[in-house]
């Protein structure tokens, strides 16, 4: 069964954005994804997300401000999931909006249900 709902990864670290995608991907979902702040941007200009998985530690521009475009651009219709290393990701979540975090590494299966309860608000 194809789900409809495209999600967002926005993270710069290669090897965990790549096995995001492909677990999104094997659940059904449409992933896009972006290596920095800048090209999230763009793909948010380009089309709606469902969902975003963003990490906060971003290059060229900060997840925070990725979190911030995003919310302004669709009302905070757009449910946000960060991922950090950073200790202080709860607070960091809180303060961009989110509907939940992950702190890194994180379980896959967490993952695929944190992303099912966000797109369950959303919906």
């Amino acid at each position: 069964m194809e789900k409809q709902e495209r999600i967002l990864v926005i993270e710069d670290e290669e090897v965990l954005r790549e096995t995001i995608q492909w677990m999104l991907e094997e659940e059904g979902w449409i992933v896009e994804t972006a290596t920095n702040g800048r090209e999230a941007l763009r793909l948010v200009e380009r089309s709606r997300p469902s969902l975003v998985i963003l990490d906060i530690s971003l290059p060229l521009v900060s997840g925070d401000s990725v979190a911030v475009e995003v919310q302004r651009r669709y009302n905070g219709s757009i449910p946000i999931l960060v991922i950090t290393a950073d200790g202080r990701a709860e607070t960091k979540a809180r303060r961009v909006g989110a509907f939940d975090y992950l702190s890194k590494p994180f379980d896959l299966d967490a993952l695929i249900a944190a992303v099912q309860q966000g797109l369950s608000r959303a919906s």
